[in-house]
């Protein structure tokens, strides 16, 4: 009997076990369901740009390799090639008798806001191609969010593969100084840049990151839910960044300026002692802040950051950058002359509306300029520096 009474227990146990399990699998095959149509119905009724960023273990930022997506807000296809460059393919190996440049920089060189072949990095070796007369390779290593500490990494752990006969920093004034004073690679301590220990991220981690990388990729839903929940973060990281650039324009900087400034020069110096090894020379080229380009602009930026015009050097970066390049030994390209000069001949727009990033045509002009004082350097080698910018 009581046997009896046991097996009766375990069966009902099992019964109610095999309910659950049921239950649960008829919940979670519904709520697949649902997402499977919302995400259905998202990419046709609002469809979203999908990331192509990946990580590495101790957090340096790339682009996914192999990845082709179409840009709504853009209107174009943005690829990437098996290095995760969006660029085409490289063999690490130069080919003989070649010119190569490998270029450095944040989204404006990443730039998802054009097409590929109207991007800086292509026009670059257009234009070299033609003035030099010879084989020139334009390695494009851009990556959106990338500063001086992330540009160092990367060449010293990837880019130098590629033997470039120069590189080219291009760095944007107003947010690569405040990259750097994250310090997410180089610590500065005691007024010297030190490399931090490589630390990487538990496995598991490392794991729950794949997975929102991969969803950030491929579901739309994901994309909307995530920009929804990071508005806020985004509104106050773009005040920050306003309050820094009118930090970086005061006469007189805080003492974080100082900071920012002297921790970018001992990072371009340490990149270019890693790229002596290599005997390739380091250019920086300035990108210009819009309200210098738009000084009509200027009225209104001054008043949202409680500035007076007293207070500023609008040009004050690029003197910054022009003395750190003398006191290192790079050489240093202002683009925004050629900018401002391409604006008062045909008062038309060089950056993309709503976005902050150069169109076609300020990718077209900053590339020619560069091209035009890199030219000794892919004909000689030797690289030349341009003057203060005319105001």
């Amino acid at each position: 009997m009581l046997q009896g009474n046991e097996s009766g227990a375990r069966a009902s146990r099992k019964a109610r076990w095999s309910v659950y399990l049921a239950n649960s699998l008829l919940t979670l095959g519904s709520v697949l369901f649902a997402l499977l149509v919302g995400e259905g119905i998202i990419r046709t009724v609002q469809p979203q740009d999908l990331g192509n960023w990946t990580y590495t273990r101790d957090g340096l930022t790339l682009h996914l390799p192999n990845m082709v997506q179409f840009s709504y807000k853009f209107g174009h296809e943005i690829a990437t090639n098996s290095a995760g460059m969006r660029d085409r393919e490289h063999d690490l190996t130069k080919p003989p008798g070649v010119r190569r440049i490998l270029v450095l920089g944040d989204s404006f060189m990443e730039a998802n806001q054009v097409n590929f072949e109207d991007a800086f990095a292509s026009v670059l070796e257009q234009r070299l191609k033609e003035g030099a007369r010879r084989p020139v390779e334009v390695i494009n290593a851009g990556v959106s969010g990338w500063g001086t500490d992330d540009e160092l990494t990367y060449f010293t752990r990837k880019g130098i593969k590629y033997r470039p006969d120069l590189i080219l920093v291009a760095m944007t004034l107003h947010n690569d100084v405040s990259d750097n004073l994250r310090e997410e690679y180089h610590e500065f301590r005691n007024g010297r840049i030190e490399q931090r220990p490589v630390t990487l991220m538990p496995w598991g981690s490392f794991a729950i990151l794949k997975i929102k990388e991969w969803m950030a990729s491929h579901s739309h839903i994901y994309q909307m839910v995530l920009r929804a929940k990071r508005a806020n973060w985004v509104s106050t990281e773009a005040r920050n960044l306003q309050s820094h650039v009118g930090g970086l324009l005061r006469r007189t900087p805080d003492d974080r300026i100082r900071t920012g400034w002297e921790m970018t020069s001992q990072l371009l110096q340490k990149l270019r002692q890693a790229a002596d090894t290599i005997n390739a020379p380091v250019v920086v080229m300035l990108l210009p802040l819009s309200v210098q380009v738009y000084p009509e602009t200027a009225k209104d930026f001054l008043a949202s950051n409680g500035l007076n015009q007293t207070d500023i050097d609008l040009f004050k970066p690029q003197e910054m950058m022009k003395a750190i390049g003398k006191s290192v030994g790079v050489s240093i390209i202002d683009v925004y002359p050629a900018l401002r000069d391409m604006k008062a001949k045909c008062n038309c727009a060089l950056f993309v509306r709503d976005d902050g990033h150069w169109n076609k045509l300020g990718h077209q002009i900053a590339a020619e300029e560069a091209a035009r004082v890199l030219m000794p350097a892919v004909s000689t080698g030797a690289a030349s520096t341009t003057g203060a910018p005319s105001r």
